[in-house]
Formats: C-alpha cells, structure tokens, sequence
C-alpha cells in the first residue's frame, strides 16, 4: 500500500510539469457493434470461422478484463494528447511526446471495479492500480482511474491528469457513432505538430505539406454495412487555402461516359478538384524514366495513351506473363527493386499542387479483355449514395475483374500436377461481380467529404483469393515433402 501512494504522489508531482493538450481521438463501439461487424465481414468473405476467430480476438480484449464489461450501445473513447509547452516550442518534437488516455463505459460500479484489483487504492476520488489495462501480464505498471460522478464512466491512464482529461470526453463519446466501428478524430493542433515534422524531412512531398499544414480538423470513420466495408471521411482546411479552394464545381450527369466497355478501373474529376493524384505525360514520363535506369523497360507492357476524352492506360497482361515464364526471369531478373523504390520517392510533382485544373479523366484496361458490365453501372451499383450527392470526383475498380482477366495466364505458372486440385478453386476466382470498389468526393459547404466502399462482392474475391493461396501452400508444401512410410506406427 506504501508503494501505491508514494507512486501515486510521485505521479502527481510529475504530470504536473507536462500541460497536456487534447489533440484529437479515438472512439471504439461497443461490444455487439464490434461482433455484428465482424459476422457480416465473415459472411462477406464466406468464411464464418475467420469470423468467430476475429469474434474471439475482441472477447478476449485486455480492456474488458481490466474494466469489465463494457455497457451497451457505448463507445469507449481515447483521448490523444501532446506535450502543449512542446508544440508551442517545437512542433515537430512535440510528437515524440504523443500519449493517450482512455475513457471506458462502465457497466460495474465504482466497489466492484475496486475488489476486481486487489491491493487498489482510493485517495481524494483517484484510484490507484497496479497493472496495465493494455497488458494484463504487466504488474509493475501503476495505472490511474478516475469515476466519473454518475458512475458511469472511468478515466485511467498512467499519469494522474491524463485520466481526469479523459472525463472531458464524455459528450462526444455520448454522441451517436452513425454505424461506424471506429471513429478517429484529428484536431488543427495535431496537424501542425505533423507538418512541422514532415517539414523537416529530406525529400518531402510539396503537395503533402501543403496539404498538412492547410489542415484544421478530420473525421474518419470505419463501419460495416449491408453492402460492404465503408470508410467515410470529412476535412476542413484553412479558409482559402489551395485545399480549400478544391472541389467547387461538381461532375455532369455522365462522369464515366469516356470510359469504354473495356474499363476496369475509372478516374473522373471535375474542373478544380485539385492537382494531388493526377498523372500528367510530365509525371508518366518521369516514372519510365526510373523504371529504366533500374533496367526494367516497362513500356514492353504497359502504355499511356490521351484521347480527347482523357487518358487510357493499357496493360498488356499476355506479355507480362510470357515474359516472366522465360528462364532465369527473363527482362525481371535485372530489375533492381530496391533502386526503383528509393528513386521513385524521388519523383516530384512538375508543377506545385493547385486547385486551379482542368477536368481530368484517366481509364485502365487489361488488354483483350471486356468487363460484363460498363463502370457507369458498376459504379452505381457499388456506391448507390453517391445518386443524392454531387461529387466532384469519382472513382471504381474492380478485384474481380482484374483477377477474372489475368486468370488464365496467371493458371500456367501453376505446376501441372498440381492443376486439377486448383482448378476449382481458379474456375470461383475467375467469376465476375458486379460490385467492386468505388470513391466519391464532394463539397458540404465548407467541409470535404470522402466516402469509399469495398464491396460485398469484392470482399468475397478477396476470401477466394485467399483460399487460393492457402491450398496453392499447402499443395507446395505436400509436393516437397513427401510423406515417410517408414513411421507409420507415428
């Protein structure tokens, strides 16, 4: 008991000298969000007991057993903090002071949490644990809980003011979570501390900083829906920044009409969504280039083209194959990959990031190939929201087309004694879905707004996939090592 109080009065005089400032959060569902989350991902993946195990993970988390359980239809919430003397004096170094707190829904009373730590301590309304609520086989670690006055929620973190914070964050983690599983928050404060330190890097990205160092807020939130895995995001940016200026005009009615039937991945933006992403002739050539001196001519394989509808990136999937089937891997085995990717982060924008643009239009296609369905439609299939909406730039691809395209060149690189077990299994990944994966972006008055979905669908391409790889290892392994009859009473 000693020991507790005097760690309990060293903390006190220690966290006294760190002014610590709430720079964004971290809010996390309750328990039956999590499991319901997880169950449609299962049945998405069509594999019920990579969900039951992903169900298990989150049953047996450490926070439940440090708290108990969890109430119903409440998050739970960490609170993010920086060193507030540090951002004020360095920026950049005032990451490295980077902490959390963490606010838990209680479901057990203030008495029940006290005899489930033997040995805690209560002092001026503080209580004193020996433990981490992260670790549980940490007991050298002195954690500090602070109730709130209802009873309803605790504070705890390992410096005594960062628990009564954590109190601060009630309000908005009483807030409605919109479906999200997960919800991340990111105030101006953080943003300047994270720019300040990309600053400072060697070889930073421009239109990356300008974009930090722009911003004043972001919202990310990920949830599950009937349709598939959605990531849902909202940014505000220093009034008439460059950042801010983006995305003022929307689309037309037919944003992927310059696509073609044969499309399977589509980019369209409208006038001034905004220089970031965009591939030029400059930076394409550019790319090329640094394939190049890394002795790999990849113009043997794919081509940029511009039409009057935009640009049209052709991939020549037969000459991939047939040249990685020649021996010793044929113009592969010069290519030095550790070279094209520290060059590559080399590569600078040609001119400086701006809203100021043109409409842009960039399509992707496998050549040879026709999807079943054109972008336009998949699109909408995937992303029906986006009907309400008027974004400024929209994007889609699709896993399965891709997979259903390369199929039949990629199947011969597969062993032929091997071929008849995996041919099932290839004749299910080579099947089209409608859905796949698609983007929006748009303007709410002063807020940018990005909504991106995985599909179902896409999702089920993805559990085949892996499938795949798992009986395409297995079969590998069976094939190297021979079972020996010899042991057979083993």
């Amino acid at each position: 008991m000693k020991k507790l109080l005097s760690a309990f009065v060293v903390a006190v005089s220690l966290s006294a000298l760190a002014a610590w400032e709430r720079v964004g959060s971290l809010q996390v569902a309750d328990m039956s969000t999590q499991g319901a989350a997880v169950a449609k991902v299962g049945s998405f993946i069509g594999n019920p007991l990579a969900a039951a195990g992903m169900a298990a993970a989150i049953a047996d988390n450490s926070l439940i057993k440090f708290f108990g359980p969890m109430r119903e239809k409440t998050p739970m919430s960490f609170a993010i903090f920086l060193d507030g003397d540090k951002i004020s004096a360095s920026p950049a170094e005032s990451l490295d002071s980077l902490e959390f707190a963490v606010l838990y829904p209680v479901a057990a009373t203030k008495d029940e949490f006290l005899k489930r730590h033997e040995g805690a301590a209560e002092t001026n309304g503080v209580i004193v644990v020996k433990g981490d609520p992260f670790d549980e086989d940490d007991s050298d670690s002195t954690t500090y809980v602070v109730f709130s006055d209802d009873g309803k929620w605790a504070g705890a973190s390992d410096k005594l003011d960062q628990a009564k914070l954590a109190l601060g964050e009630i309000a908005a983690a009483s807030k409605s979570m919109d479906g999200d599983v997960a919800r991340l928050r990111v105030d101006e404060k953080a943003f300047k501390a994270i720019a300040s330190a990309v600053k400072s890097a060697k070889d930073v990205n421009p239109d990356l900083l300008a974009s930090l160092e722009s911003a004043t807020s972001l919202s990310l939130g990920l949830r599950v829906s009937d349709l598939g895995i959605d990531v849902r995001m909202a940014m505000r940016f220093a009034k008439d920044s460059e950042n801010d200026k983006c995305g003022l005009k929307p689309l037309g009615q037919t944003p992927f009409a310059f696509a073609g039937k044969d499309a399977i991945y589509a980019d369209a933006q409208a006038e001034g969504a905004g220089s970031a992403g965009q591939l030029t002739e400059e930076s394409w050539a550019q790319i090329i280039s640094v394939f190049k001196k890394n002795g790999l001519d990849v113009l043997k394989f794919v081509s940029l083209g511009k039409t009057e509808k935009g640009l049209r990136l052709v991939f020549d999937v037969a000459a991939i194959c047939k040249a990685a089937k020649e021996p010793d891997g044929g113009p592969f085995a010069k290519f030095d990959v550790d070279g094209f990717a520290k060059a590559a982060q080399e590569i600078k924008p040609a001119k400086k990031f701006t809203a100021d643009t043109p409409a842009y239009a960039l399509a992707a296609v496998v050549k040879g190939f026709v999807p079943q369905w054109p972008v336009a439609e998949r699109f909408a299939a995937t992303l029906p929201e986006a009907a309400s909406k008027k974004p400024y730039a929209v994007s889609f691809f699709s896993i399965s087309s891709i997979v259903k395209a390369t199929a039949a060149e990629s199947a011969a690189f597969i062993p032929e004694e091997q071929r008849a077990v995996m041919k099932p299994v290839l004749d299910q990944l080579a099947v089209e879905t409608k859905c796949g994966c698609a983007t929006m972006f748009w303007r709410q008055g002063d807020v940018q707004r990005v909504f991106f979905r995985i599909s179902a669908d896409e999702c089920r391409s993805f559990g085949s996939l892996f499938t795949a790889a798992m009986m395409f290892g297995m079969e590998g392994d069976s094939a190297d090592e021979p079972c020996d009859d010899d042991d057979d009473e083993d």
